[in-house]
């Protein structure tokens, strides 16, 4: 993060804990940035939010970085090699997060942790500047695999922001001696070692250090740190490099660079981010806006977050329960965004930064602040880690606070007109302008609850600025008035409507946006469901609010998807559902066990938090099979269910033998009527798992007699071309469907098809992850 502050820290003779943040500034770089930001990045003090953003900050200082025990993150270092291969990137996280929530509160007792860890990083680093966990015997992981550099990269991480917000130089050296270990350890001269060799997914998880050598560079003004940093773009290119440049300028897709991995390609994005503020090598940001437009038109879920089982995958590939969208996945995207909108100054960026705050980066967050989720699903359950489970520190539980910490620092800014505001919340932000005068804003407002916010304006004396305001994408009906008097909304080139005038203490604007329900109609895999947002907030149905009768959420359907039927309403969340004071639930008409019922939808950010099943994507109708008997051609050697609703589980016929057809079947007690069919694909192994098509597309059979004939009804059409030896394109987990050409009214379902043998041709077998039956 750039940091242009041009005084010097002087700190007094005092015990470093017991300086507060707001007498500090941040020691300035000694390198300009050859791209200066549009938008300014806030010293997180500068912002203290009060309303449902402030609270889940509050919590995430309070409930999780406070409590966390120094000696667990030492322990690694400690008793090297640790107890994980990545157990020494807590720390670096841990400390990145930790300063900057010390920042913005100025909390002492914190600020002493802080020390004590600081201290210990001294302590168990190695003379010739090594800072990980692994030992010198190479046993279980030598030095520079697996995730030794990433674990430094993290210590820089940490590190750097550490010495940057409490001027403590001491530990400026530690950060030197890493890079230095760095820059001789690595490189394209002789007898040094190949980074994109040194650590998985095609070398992008060490490449990832490119983020903070760039910052030491501008730090320190050593240019061995800028060299490290060219040379990690060149090793990108060579052949056994992940090309992310080259990939993102010519390709423009992000799921076609290195292995796919989301978490570590996206951490290597934000080093090139780096890396073009540093240099101006505009390449560099035509690349990150490819990656980020890739992923927003093909490889994000409306709820703010991306990749599945920790991959991009092909176009519109998203799964709703495959290890959906991995915390560090959604921190890493949150990041980006604010260094894009840092950068350009763009509102399109806040945008997707709000969606990502209020929906799946809050929805990973425990409301109590104390745990996280490490996949955030679109339906099921979220399972929490916090220091009392096992494992009791994850690589999501380390990256999720560091998002929140980040929120003050642009929530929001300055450019060069004025003053910007870009996330909506209670509170107050004391703003420098270019010129050096001081605004205060102060923020009253509900939001996301209710869509009036009332900006009072504190000025030293009467100024001229720009106020910008972010008109959300969302919003169909927005007002604006300056001391009671309407103004029209504009939006400007950059997004923002802005209000340019000479401004005095006591000068009010108040903004209203119309909250309402709008209706998401599935596509593709979520054809035939719909999900629910109500202004900013995505919404979930959640057996925590399905009323006295218990009902399950496998038992509700939508049956109308216009907003009239559904009759969506906010009310105030009931005590014991109620997260913030604010917190409100939905009103919502569905049909439950066949038969109209009102239930509560709550927010996806609370859904989930109280143990118990939640869905953001409803059906029109209830799959009719769900409570069938599942039967099959052959056992299989598999206990999974075809219909349990869920895709991560699969049956198999596989039992060593080589049957010329395969099918999987749900018979019914009594008949339902049904227009469509789905089918989804479960494993694909390299000795079979799916359907062979040489001699056709798998078919789909019905019974409309109680265990009467199977009948075809249709073929499943758009299933890609496979032979028994290759499976061609097909993708665990993918679905297809079958359109019947008139409804019909069944007993029975049956999927047949050829089954493949893969490379063993000794035997065959199919796989079945859901056989889903519907009427609409």
């Amino acid at each position: 993060m750039p940091m242009k502050i041009l005084s010097l820290l002087v700190i007094a003779a005092m015990p470093l804990g017991s300086v507060r943040a707001a007498d500090v500034l941040p020691l300035p770089e000694k390198v300009t940035c050859a791209i200066p930001d549009k938008q300014a990045f806030q010293q997180p003090d500068r912002v203290h939010l009060t309303g449902w953003i402030g609270s889940r900050m509050e919590v995430n200082a309070k409930g999780r970085l406070a409590k966390i025990r120094p000696e667990r993150l030492i322990m690694s270092y400690e008793n090297r090699p640790g107890c994980q291969s990545y157990d020494g990137e807590h720390i670096g996280k841990w400390l990145h997060a930790a300063t900057l929530a010390w920042v913005n509160n100025g909390d002492a007792e914190l600020r002493t942790k802080m020390d004590q860890v600081a201290a210990s990083l001294l302590k168990w680093q190695l003379a010739d500047g090594y800072l990980g966990t692994y030992n010198l015997e190479g046993k279980p992981w030598a030095r520079w695999t697996e995730w030794d550099v990433w674990t430094h990269k993290y210590n820089l991480i940490g590190l750097i922001t550490y010495v940057r917000y409490t001027g403590n130089k001491d530990l400026l050296p530690v950060c030197q001696k890493m890079g230095d270990l760095l820059c001789k350890i690595f490189g394209d001269e002789p007898g040094k070692l190949d980074i994109n060799a040194s650590s998985a997914h095609v070398g992008m998880a060490s490449g990832s250090v490119l983020e903070p050598m760039v910052q030491l560079y501008r730090l320190t003004g050593e240019k061995r740190y800028l060299d490290f940093a060219k040379y990690m773009l060149r090793a990108w290119e060579q052949p056994n490099g992940p090309k992310i440049v080259s990939v993102l300028l010519e390709q423009k897709r992000v799921d076609k660079v290195g292995n796919d991995k989301a978490y570590e390609m996206l951490s290597c994005i934000n080093g090139i981010i780096e890396m073009y503020r540093t240099t101006g090598d505009a390449k560099l940001l035509q690349a990150c806006l490819n990656a980020w437009q890739d992923i927003v038109s093909k490889r994000l879920y409306f709820t703010g977050s991306t990749s599945a089982a920790e991959h991009f995958h092909d176009d519109f590939d998203l799964s709703n329960t495959n290890k959906v969208a991995e915390t560090c996945v959604t921190v890493s995207w949150f990041q980006l965004n604010m260094h894009l909108l840092q950068l350009t100054g763009e509102a399109r960026f806040a945008d997707q930064l709000e969606n990502t705050v209020f929906n799946h980066l809050f929805a990973a967050q425990l409301p109590a602040g104390t745990g996280w989720a490490v996949y955030t699903v679109m339906e099921g359950k979220k399972v929490y880690y916090n220091s009392n489970s096992t494992p009791d520190v994850t690589c999501c539980l380390s990256s999720g606070p560091r998002a929140v910490a980040l929120i003050p620092c642009l929530a929001s800014s300055v450019d060069a007109e004025g003053v910007v505001v870009n996330l909506y919340d209670a509170g107050t932000a004391k703003l420098t302008l270019r010129n050096g005068k001081t605004v205060l804003l102060t923020t009253e407002t509900i939001y996301p609850s209710d869509g009036k916010i009332v900006i009072s304006v504190d000025t030293e004396a009467a100024t001229p600025f720009a106020l910008k305001v972010r008109i959300p994408t969302w919003s169909r009906t927005s007002t604006l008035s300056v001391n009671g008097k309407p103004v029209k909304v504009e939006k400007g080139k950059d997004g923002y409507a802005a209000i340019k005038r000479t401004w005095i203490k006591g000068d009010k604007l108040e903004l209203n946006f119309k909250m309402e329900p709008r209706v998401i109609v599935g596509e593709r895999s979520n054809i035939g469901k719909i999900a629910i947002m109500y202004g900013p907030l995505a919404l979930a149905a959640d057996e925590a609010t399905l009323g006295k009768e218990g009902m399950a959420i496998g038992a509700i359907s939508i049956g109308k998807a216009d907003l009239a039927s559904l009759a969506i309403k906010p009310e105030p969340a009931p005590e014991k559902l109620k997260t913030w004071p604010h917190a409100l639930v939905f009103h919502c008409n569905v049909i439950a066990n066949e038969k109209p019922q009102e239930i509560r939808l709550m927010t996806f950010a609370d859904a989930g938090s109280f143990d118990e099943s939640y869905k953001i994507w409803l059906p029109l109708s209830r799959n009719v099979l769900v409570d069938g008997t599942e039967t099959r051609s052959r056992k299989g050697d598999g206990t999974g269910s075809i219909i349990d609703e869920n895709e991560t589980t699969f049956a198999n016929t596989s039992d060593g033998t080589w049957p010329k057809e395969d099918w999987f079947a749900v018979t019914l007690k009594e008949a339902k009527t049904i227009t469509r069919v789905v089918f989804m694909h479960g494993k694909t192994l390299n000795v079979g798992g799916w359907f062979d098509t040489t001699n056709g597309k798998p078919h789909i059979q019905i019974q409309t007699k109680a265990g009467g004939a199977w009948e075809e009804a249709g073929e499943l059409k758009e299933y890609p071309a496979t032979t028994g030896k290759e499976p061609g394109p097909l993708k665990e987990g993918e679905s297809f469907q079958c359109q019947l050409t008139t409804p019909a009214k069944v007993f029975g379902v049956r999927v047949t098809g050829k089954p493949s043998f893969g490379g063993n041709p000794n035997q065959a077998f199919s796989t079945c992850a859901e056989l889903q039956a519907f009427a609409k």
